[in-house]
């Protein structure tokens, strides 16, 4: 067990062991007062002596026997020395033990403590080498890729050429025979057209021929003549016909031979570009992806020395990237310039196509041309042979001039057919290039429309690689963040870790000069065993060190009342700044509260304006039912018209057919003097006719205007329906967003008033309220242990070392309550922004809303006329009630007026009541109002019911005056009594009603008390019920 002096000497501080010289100053005081009080007396007059008067005592100890007294009590007080000696060296001696054992755990601690930090050292540069193999590694391998992709690319793109300029010479070559065969083709043609100019000629001459052979039978007609000639020319045409047809077919299937191959080779051209851009991009994506979670595997792995390598390298590789983002560029502009190309020659072996097309048109022309002269030409023959035949079995021949004409007809008929051809060809000609030109028009156009989507397809690449460099970017900035913090966090905790070592190192310091004085007090005391000089010396050495501690201590006194005082002004700072805010809040608040009572008018502007809405969509309905109406009634007019219009016309037709008739009759009976009266007759039915066609047309101008008329109407109808749906929907917009602005507001009002009244909560000065018990707990526990006075000192010395930890904790938490406030203040600041923002919108609103307010003024008029209407009759009944009562002080007996008086003191505070929760209910509370409406319902259903029983009242009460007129009738005095009877059933019945009335007022008042509901939306419906 430890002796508590040897606690109370040492104390444990974090840890640390720092000696208490008040406590040995307690020890020495405790010794002291042990002796008897002469002792003592003289022990503290000793204390005040100086070193001559010592030596003088001394010497005075080896005096003569005779002062016996004056020894023994020397001897005594030396007695009492060496037991306070001897106490002493105990109580040091367990001091010596108790600071080896401190001293042994401390150093034990600090050994464990150098042994962590430096495995931790020796961990953290194995972390480095390793991370440093690992970023040569990742180096490495990126400077791989990048050589390997650079190579692989280059490859391609050199296959990619190769096979490009193969295309293109397959092409050219293919391009060169096609224009040769077109060539052929062309030349041909004019061939077959040279020999169809040949065969005319020679048909010419054919039919010359046959003139002069007819002539030369007309003059010889025994004669027979053989056409073997003739024949033979037919055969050998016939021949180059078929000759033409098989060379003709030859070149269409040369020709769709060139096109298969043609459209073969686009296919092929097609499909590599498209499959080898792709991959070409997906590799570069790839390629982007892998660079960037390379640099985030790194950035999160790589310390402070390796970073700029680390960007050194990223930058080269984002080069390299470039370079090959360009070569790709250019790849891709190349591919669209060999692709245009592609279709520019699509387009001449496509215009090739349509000339061949047409020449083989025209040949097939030609082919149907040389048909027919074949045709004529077998006619001929035909004719000649038939001639030839009547000739021979008929004696008697035909005359020659007819055969003649016959021939010259047919020769006419033979050149107008031809004519009709050729013009035929012209046509068909003009048609073809009209074609030509659609079609090439067409391709143009498709070649824009290609072009443009090429433009939209690259703009949206563009735009994607874009937001992808943006992305990778905003990685970037995050990671490198990211490193910063961590950085920064390790700065900090390896500056800890130093100030913690100094920490130690000061208090290893210091125990080790304490070690020290104590062993030179042991040494001392050693050497002081047997002398009394040692021992003064050792006392005036325990008194320095008592005076140095002591003035320690009033320097520790003297910084934490500094501190407290620092702290005290904090606090006062962050009071005042507390009230500024709670200032701002409250002006807020009232800014909330402005803005709750324009919500509430832009709410009652709504349901006005909803009620407009619906007005103007029941008068809009109304209109098209009418628009619908007039229309129909519009379609029946013109059917009824056109009908009459038809029937009119019938029955001018019919009746011009008749006077057309009868003039012809009268013209062919008439005679010579009595045509001018039917010229007479003829001109008054034209001038009729004139009249009816006028009127006719009159009214049909009239139908169209009419129409028109009607459209016109139609149309601003129309317009004016989407006038005020527009309007409506724009008011509806412009209060939904304010309305979602302002609960926006709230929230973030209501989320500000949360964390203020957090900051508040922890504002609040806790220091110095746990810096008063624990005073009080040290007090009390010294007074417990140590009764005397020095011990009370030490005890309170203790406890003002022990102070200082609270106002440290206290001035973080400051901090951060200054922290909370700055960014409240910003916050706050922000809010005003926006608040200022809301108000500038809300006048917008207003603005908007005035042209709306014209509107409502008539209405607002109207219910000015009625409130006057109101008002004049709440007078009228107020005249009727003072009447009433009048009558009751008349008429009523004494008894029964306190209960009168009570009913309507009791009406009187109802109305009170009521005109209180209304003037409170300035607040809104959404979740009671539909409960605020029902109670005021039932208030207003009451209040029907009192006005029912008042009624019958009045009718009783005037019941009574007649009887006061008429007193002496014994009927009417029975009447009376049970009208009576029913007037006091019907105060029955009034006072149940008060009753209710009076509870729910009592509800509806804890209702406004608690929440403060608004009653602005039902003040209109309880006037008019009151």
């Amino acid at each position: 067990m430890e002796q508590p002096w040897t606690r109370d000497y040492f104390a444990e501080d974090d840890g640390e062991m720092v000696p208490r010289t008040p406590h040995a100053v307690a020890f020495l005081s405790d010794t002291k007062d042990r002796g008897p009080p002469g002792q003592s007396q003289a022990w503290r007059s000793s204390e005040k002596v100086p070193f001559g008067q010592a030596h003088y005592l001394r010497a005075f100890e080896k005096a003569p026997p005779v002062q016996t007294q004056a020894l023994r009590d020397f001897e005594k007080h030396l007695n009492d020395l060496k037991k306070e000696n001897f106490s002493l060296k105990l109580r040091i001696y367990f001091l010596e033990e108790r600071m080896q054992q401190k001293y042994e755990a401390s150093r034990e601690d600090i050994y464990r403590r150098n042994i962590e930090l430096k495995v931790e050292v020796e961990s953290l540069k194995r972390e480095l080498q390793d991370k440093k193999q690992h970023l040569d590694k990742t180096c490495a391998d990126v400077e791989n890729l990048s050589s390997h992709n650079e190579a692989e690319l280059r490859r391609q793109f050199e296959e990619r050429q190769q096979e490009t300029q193969h295309v293109y010479e397959l092409l050219e070559n293919k391009i060169q025979l096609l224009q040769e065969e077109s060539r052929l083709a062309k030349n041909e043609a004019a061939r077959m057209a040279a020999l169809v100019e040949a065969e005319k000629e020679c048909n010419l001459e054919l039919s010359e021929k046959l003139k002069g052979v007819t002539k030369d039978r007309e003059d010889v007609p025994g004669d027979w003549v053989t056409p073997d000639q003739h024949t033979e020319a037919l055969a050998q045409r016939d021949k180059q016909i078929e000759e033409l047809s098989q060379s003709l077919a030859v070149q269409e299937k040369l020709v769709e031979q060139l096109s298969q191959e043609k459209q073969q080779l686009l296919h092929l051209l097609e499909e590599p570009t498209s499959m080898d851009v792709q991959p070409m991009t997906e590799e570069l994506f790839k390629q982007q992806k892998l660079n960037s979670d390379e640099t985030i595997i790194t950035q999160q792995s790589v310390p402070e020395s390796h970073l700029a390598e680390l960007q050194e390298k990223i930058q080269q590789t984002e080069a390299t990237n470039k370079i090959l983002q360009e070569k790709l560029n250019e790849m891709s502009c190349e591919l669209k310039s060999a692709q245009e190309s592609s279709q520019k020659q699509d387009g001449t072996i496509q215009s090739l196509k349509e000339t061949l097309k047409s020449r083989e048109s025209e040949t097939e022309e030609l082919y149907q041309v040389i048909e027919s002269q074949n045709d004529t030409m077998a006619k001929l023959r035909e004719m000649l042979h038939q001639s030839q035949l009547g000739q021979l079995h008929s004696s008697e021949g035909t005359p020659a001039q007819q055969q003649v004409a016959l021939l010259d007809l047919q020769s006419a008929l033979f050149c107008s057919q031809l004519e009709i051809q050729k013009l035929q060809r012209a046509v068909r000609q003009k048609e073809r290039q009209l074609a030509d030109a659609k079609r090439c028009v067409q391709f143009v156009e498709a070649a824009a429309h290609g072009t443009e989507q090429q433009k939209e397809a690259s703009w949206k690449h563009n735009q994607e690689l874009r937001k992808a460099l943006q992305q990778l970017q905003e990685e970037l900035q995050s990671k490198s963040q990211q490193l910063c913090t961590l950085e920064a966090e390790k700065y900090n905790e390896i500056r800890t870790q130093e100030q913690h070592i100094q920490h130690l190192n000061h208090s290893l310091s210091h125990k080790e000069h304490l070690l020290q004085e104590f062993r030179e007090l042991l040494q001392y005391r050693d050497n002081s065993d047997k002398t009394f000089e040692a021992n003064e010396m050792l006392l005036e050495k325990l008194r320095q060190r008592i005076q140095d501690r002591d003035a320690a201590l009033e320097r520790a006194i003297d910084e934490k009342f500094s501190t407290l005082e620092e702290k005290e002004k904090e606090l006062r700072q962050l009071r005042l700044a507390v009230r500024e805010r709670d200032l701002d809040l409250e002006r807020l608040r009232g800014i909330l509260s402005s803005n709750e009572a324009t919500m509430q008018s832009m709410e009652s502007l709504l349901r006005a304006k909803g009620l407009e809405v619906e007005q103007l969509s029941a008068t809009c309905q109304n209109l098209q039912w009418l628009k619908e109406e007039m229309e129909t009634k519009f379609s029946h007019w013109q059917k009824e018209q056109e009908s009459i219009i038809q029937q009119l016309q019938t029955s001018l037709h019919d009746r011009n057919k008749e006077v057309e008739d009868v003039s012809a009759t009268l013209l062919c009976k008439l005679g010579p003097g009595q045509s001018e009266i039917a010229e007479e007759l003829c001109q008054r039915l034209q001038r009729k006719e004139r009249m009816l066609q006028d009127l006719l047309s009159d009214r049909n101008k009239q139908a169209v205007e009419h129409e028109m008329e009607i459209q016109g109407l139609f149309q601003s109808m129309s317009t004016r329906e989407r006038q005020s749906q527009a309007a409506a929907e724009k008011m509806v917009q412009a209060l939904m967003e304010r309305n979602s602005e302002l609960q926006a507001l709230r929230q973030y009002l209501g989320g500000k008033d949360f964390t203020v009244s957090q900051a508040l909560i922890s504002s609040q000065p806790t220091g110095v309220t746990s810096i008063s018990p624990r005073l009080g707990e040290q007090t009390d526990q010294g007074s417990v242990h140590t009764p005397s006075r020095d011990d009370r000192t030490s005890l309170t010395t203790k406890g003002d070392t022990n102070v200082p930890k609270s106002p440290l904790g206290k001035h973080q938490i400051a901090l951060g309550d200054l922290d909370t406030v700055a960014g409240l203040e910003k916050e706050l600041s922000n809010a005003k922004e926006e608040l200022e923002l809301m108000a500038k919108k809300e006048r917008e609103s207003r603005m908007e809303l005035s042209a709306l307010q014209s509107m409502v003024a008539v209405q607002e008029e109207e219910l000015q006329v009625q409130a006057a209407d109101m008002e004049s009759l709440t007078r009228n009944i107020q005249i009727k009630e003072d009447l009433i009562k009048d009558l009751q002080m008349q008429l009523v007996d004494p008894e029964d007026i306190p209960a009168m008086d009570r009913l309507t003191q009791e009406v009187l505070l109802l109305r009170e009541k009521v005109a209180l929760v209304e003037s409170q209910g300035q607040e809104a509370s959404g979740n009671r109002r539909q409960q605020l409406l029902l109670m005021l319902e039932g208030l207003v259903d009451e209040r029907s019911r009192l006005n029912e029983a008042l009624q019958a009242e009045r009718q009783l009460y005037s019941s009574l005056v007649k009887f006061h007129a008429h007193p002496d009738s014994s009927d009417r005095y029975q009447t009376l009594q049970v009208e009576l009877e029913g007037a006091q059933v019907l105060r029955g019945r009034l006072e149940e009603i008060l009753g209710r009335s009076l509870e729910r007022l009592s509800r509806l008042e804890t209702l406004a008390a608690n929440g403060g509901g608004e009653l602005q939306s039902v003040r209109v419906r309880h006037k008019h019920a009151f």
